[in-house]
Order: C-alpha cells, then structure tokens, then sequence
C-alpha cells in the first residue's frame, strides 16, 4: 500500500505534479488481448493479490471479434505489470449477452447481471507485489473516487446507481467522467480507502462524459466471496 497517500494528495490537487507513485507502486496493469492477428483489445487490470487480476470481460472472452468481424486465431491475454510482460490464465467471465434483444453498447456488448468482469492469473509475481482489496460496501451517490488505467490517473464521484435497460443485465454505478479508448478494466477506488470500489466497463448508452462501472458487490459475488 506505499505510496497510495501520496496518490490521493496529488490527485485531490494538495500535491505537487510528479510526486505521484511511480506506476511500479500501482496495482494497476496493463492488459492486450489478441482478437485475431489482426485485430487487439487494450485495457487494464487491477491485481487483487496472489497473481489474481480483474479486467472487464468485453477484453478478453472474444465477444469484440464476434462485433467486430476479426479474423480468428485469437492468443492469450498479456498483462504489463511493474514493468513486465506476463501472459495470463482467463479463469473465468461473465456471461455476455449476445440474444436479438440485446443491444449493442458503444464499447461492447451487455453482460448477464452486469457482470462484465474476468478473472485472470499470472503466475510467478513476487511476494509483495501491490494489490488491492475489494471494498466491503457498494458505491454511493456523491462517494469521491480515483479512477486509475493506463492512460491517466483522475478524480471522480459516484452519481448513484443505473440498471441497464433489460432486468437480465443488471446495474451499474456511474460516474461523471468520459471514458477514453483503452480504458476498460480500469480501477475505480475509494478515495478514503483504498480499496476496489468498482471496475470499468462501459460509456453510458448514449455516449458523452459519462461512464459506467461494475460495483464491488458484483465483483464480490463473481468471485464467489
């Protein structure tokens, strides 16, 4: 957890730029998933200890190629941690959606009970390696959060919670904040934390600055905690 207080200074705006943590002290990750030869999903990932990192499903379960018309022969994730590159182990992910009735999101597809999450394994990190636990509660409207890919680190809050339009998809929490390509599976945290308040997964339907992620209590019940 070293250096987590100096990130929330910084990011609050009481600290000077640059004395931010090193990305080494994060326990974020970048990940690229092969779609096919031609064809790469990026995003990131967030380590939760023992090697174990969660990413949003859309990245890795081969939906973006069925969307998309890639060409097949898809690899194995890679994941890009404290300055390496490891392949990774997909466990297992949600339950994509793809019926006559399930529109498509601007990023993606829809996922069953919103679960548009994946859980990854990379063997051989080092004893200590940063990680992050799950937080206990679910978001709450007005809640400051840190949102953390590999493209930025910034500032946000929690507006509340919005079901999809279809029961069968569940909810997500969402933020005021526009979500840049390459940024799913980013790590939403609890600025008072810190711990994994939500993962994130998709632009409002719609698009705009607005930004929709999967909460700790879906993330918790994926995992089967």
């Amino acid at each position: 957890m070293a250096g987590w207080g100096a990130l929330l200074l910084l990011l609050a705006g009481c600290a000077l730029p640059g004395q931010g943590p090193p990305p080494e002290a994060l326990p974020l990750a970048g990940l690229r998933a092969g779609l096919g030869p031609d064809c790469l999903a990026t995003g990131a990932a967030t380590h939760l200890g023992r090697g174990r990192f969660l990413t949003a499903a859309h990245l890795v379960d081969g939906t973006q190629a069925l969307l998309q018309g890639c060409a097949p022969g898809a690899g194995p994730p890679a994941i890009r941690f404290q300055g390496r590159e490891h392949p990774a182990e997909l466990l297992r992910a949600g339950q994509a959606d793809l019926g006559p009735d399930a529109a498509p999101l601007g990023l993606g597809t829809v996922y069953v009970g919103g679960r548009d999450v994946a859980l990854l394994r990379v063997a051989g990190l080092p004893a200590g390696a940063p990680s992050l636990p799950l937080c206990a509660g679910a978001p709450r409207a007005g809640q400051p959060v840190l949102v953390l890919t590999p493209r930025r680190r910034a500032a946000s809050r929690i507006d509340g919670l919005r079901p999809e339009a279809l029961a069968l998809h569940g909810s997500y929490a969402e933020m005021p904040l526009r979500l840049e390509p390459g940024e799913s599976g980013g790590a939403v945290v609890d600025a008072a934390g810190p711990c994994l308040l939500g993962l994130v997964s998709h632009r409002a339907e719609g698009g705009g600055a607005r930004t929709r992620i999967v909460p700790a209590p879906v993330l918790r019940a994926f995992l089967g905690e």
